[in-house]
């Protein structure tokens, strides 16, 4: 919640990766930010290959650039951007990072603890337990919170499974 605080958000306000992004000092792109870029490797990240990967984060000196898969909808977007704000704000380090003989970045990935730990926090941040009960207090449906809160679906189902708040609210 003090990051929210911080942010001037109450505990139910949406949360936009971009103004976390900013406040931590991170610079946050899509595929088409990448200046040289062929057109025919936008193609591959975004059409070919475009759901095959969601978003990856490299350290370069003492910032990070969290670069983004555009091809998929805002809400997916902004959860994905979380959840990778969530690496950084936790501290977590990549293994490694090379090239392919092709001279292709391949970043490697987090263990599964600290992806799971970003899970959690990146869920959290977006979708804390106030928000999820003003979802059901307002009655909104899947659509309408996923847009309102610019959360994906996975993540939006995911919370509240974790949480367990609809089963709460139906024991009451």
């Amino acid at each position: 919640m003090e990051i929210r605080k911080s942010l001037g958000l109450r505990a139910d306000d949406a949360l936009h990766g971009s103004e976390l992004a900013a406040q931590m000092r991170a610079t946050v792109w899509n595929e088409t930010d990448v200046r040289g870029l062929p057109e025919i490797d936008l193609k591959q990240l975004t059409v070919l290959d475009g759901q095959s990967w969601s978003a990856f984060t490299l350290r370069i000196g003492t910032r990070h650039l969290v670069l983004y898969n555009s091809s998929q909808t805002p809400p997916r977007v902004n959860s994905v951007i979380m959840h990778e704000l969530a690496h950084i704000a936790l501290g977590h380090e990549l293994h490694s990072a090379s090239l392919s003989d092709d001279g292709h970045l391949i970043p490697s990935n987090y263990n599964q603890d600290q992806e799971d730990e970003a899970d959690w926090l990146g869920g959290t941040l977006l979708l804390p337990r106030p928000t999820l009960l003003r979802i059901r207090r307002e009655r909104l449906s899947d659509g309408e919170a996923m847009t309102k809160f610019q959360a994906s679906e996975e993540m939006l189902k995911w919370r509240f499974r974790m949480t367990g708040v609809d089963h709460q609210l139906r024991v009451r």
